[in-house]
Parts: structure tokens; sequence; C-alpha cells
């Protein structure tokens, strides 16, 4: 599976309490910024364990079906665990990351696949992801299901 690696930008789509966009600061990104429908606004200077210097972690409220306030092409890579069943018209909200990425940047889906009967919710199979994001055209669609366990990771290319 193919991994961010290190990037300038990164937006975590779905960010509930901002754990995962502090770690994105700290190891990955020099500007790590999370989205989520609830009221999640903070803003912080993180130091990286990678160079130790201080990178950006913000998150802030905002919906991903609607990212207005974010320009086309501003993010090297976006990421969105455990909330792509979450969203009400996952289409439209895999456009708009789509839309968000830079050229050549990397989408990455971490979440429960279907098989799994927490919550009673919806859990998408690995061939309904693929469908939707080739139909977002995006390119170098890999996504695989963990062995026994009903979990999938998609890593897409725009």
């Amino acid at each position: 599976m193919h991994t961010l690696g290190k990037v300038d930008s990164v937006l975590d789509v779905g960010c509930g309490s901002c754990d995962l966009v502090r770690f994105l600061a700290e190891n990955i990104a020099q500007k790590a910024v999370g989205i989520d429908i609830r009221d999640s606004n903070f803003h912080e200077q993180v130091k990286s364990t990678v160079d130790g210097t201080y990178h950006s972690a913000d998150c802030v409220k905002n919906d991903a079906h609607s990212m207005n306030s974010f320009s086309d092409g501003q993010f090297d890579a976006v990421v969105i665990v455990h909330a792509l069943h979450e969203l009400s018209n996952p289409e439209t909200a895999l456009s708009e990351m789509r839309r968000v990425l830079k050229p050549g940047g990397t989408l990455f889906i971490a979440d429960f696949a279907e098989g799994e009967t927490r919550w009673n919710e919806r859990y998408y199979t690995l061939e309904q992801v693929k469908v939707m994001l080739e139909e977002r055209w995006f390119r170098q669609i890999v996504i695989e299901k963990v062995s026994n366990a009903p979990f999938l990771f998609a890593v897409a290319k725009k």
C-alpha cells in the first residue's frame, strides 16, 4: 500500500478530536488542516518529531460536501479515516476532495468495510469504493481489505 510520505500540506476530512491532525503535523506535513461538521476550532504550532521545527495544525468547522473555504489544488494529500461511511453523499464529498488536491496529489481512505456490524451503519464494499473513485476521475487506485477484518484501505491519485 502506498504511503503519503512527507508532504507540505494535508487535509483530514472528518477530523473529530483533531488527534490525527496533530500527528500529521508532527510527522508528515508542514501544514495539517482538519475539518469536521462539529465545532472544531483550534490552531496550534506543533513541534515536528521529524525535523524539529514547528508545523501548523488547524481544525475548523466545515462540511466535506462543500469545502468552499479551500481553493482548487490547495493540498498535497487528503485523508479520510473512519468517516467515509458517515457522509450523507460520499460521491459529492469525494469530488470536493479531488478538487482541493493538487495535480498528482494523494487521497488516502481508511474505513470499515461491508461486513462490519457496529452502530448499525452502512459500510461500502471494495468494489463500491473503487467505482466511486473511478467516477470522480481518480487514478492509480489501490484498494485492500485487511485480512480477517471488515476494514479497508484505499489510495488514489488525482
